[in-house]
C-alpha cells in the first residue's frame, strides 16, 4: 500500500510512518508543506494522511483539493478539542478525522475504514457513470425513433424494431444506429432547407 503522509515536521511524518511500518509492502512518502503536496500526483497513493496543521497551512483546504481529484482514502489527524469541527468542515470530502492522541490500532483501523469507503465510492461512481451512459443512449434512440416516425410514418413500435434490426444486422449498438439515423435525417433536413 502506497501512503502519502503530510505533517508539520519531518519528525511527525516519521513517527506516523513508523506506526505504519508493519502494514506490508508499499511506499511511504512524507511532506511538510501543503503547497508541495499540491504538486504531487496523489492518484499514485492508496491512502493519504494529513496531520494538521502543516507548516504552511492548516490543511483543510488541501484535503478538499485532494478529494476533488483523487479517489484515495483520506485520514486527517487533528487535536481532540477540534476534531468534531474539522470533521464537520470536511464531511463533503469523505475524509475520516482521527483525534490525537491515538493508538497504532486506531490509526490502522481508520486507514482501513477510509480505504473501504474509497472502494465503495468508486463502485458508486462507476455505477453512476454507467446509468448516465444508459440514459444518454435512451435519449438518442428515442430521438432517432421520433425521426423515423416523422419521416417514414412508422409507429413507435416499428421505429424501435427498425433500430433493433439495424443494430443486429450491422453489428452495431442501438446508439450507433440511432446516431446514424439522426445524421441522415439532419442532413436531409438541411438539404431541404436550402
Amino acid at each position: 500500500m502506497n501512503i502519502l503522509i503530510a505533517g508539520k515536521t519531518t519528525e511527525i511524518c516519521n513517527s506516523i510512518a513508523e506506526l505504519l511500518s508493519e502494514q506490508g509492502d508499499g511506499k511511504v512518502s512524507s511532506f511538510t508543506s501543503g503547497s508541495i503536496v499540491r504538486g504531487v500526483d496523489v492518484t499514485a497513493f492508496d491512502s493519504i494522511i494529513i496531520s494538521t496543521p502543516l507548516s504552511d497551512e492548516f490543511g483543510l483546504d488541501l484535503v478538499a483539493d485532494i478529494a476533488k481529484d483523487a479517489k484515495n482514502g483520506i485520514v486527517v489527524l487533528a487535536k481532540r478539542e477540534i476534531a468534531d469541527e474539522v470533521q464537520r468542515k470536511l464531511k463533503f470530502t469523505g475524509a475520516f478525522v482521527l483525534p490525537r492522541p491515538f493508538s497504532k490500532a486506531m490509526l490502522v483501523q481508520t486507514i482501513k475504514m477510509a480505504e473501504i469507503a474509497r472502494i465503495g465510492m468508486a463502485k458508486l461512481e462507476e455505477e453512476n457513470r454507467h446509468l448516465t451512459q444508459q440514459l444518454s443512449d435512451i435519449k438518442i434512440v428515442n430521438r432517432a425513433k421520433s425521426m423515423l416516425m416523422q419521416y417514414l410514418n412508422l409507429t413507435e413500435e416499428q421505429a424501435h424494431r427498425h433500430i433493433q434490426k439495424q443494430a443486429m444486422d450491422l453489428r452495431k449498438t442501438q446508439r450507433a444506429v440511432a446516431e446514424d439515423i439522426l445524421k441522415t435525417y439532419q442532413n436531409a433536413k438541411e438539404d431541404n432547407d436550402k
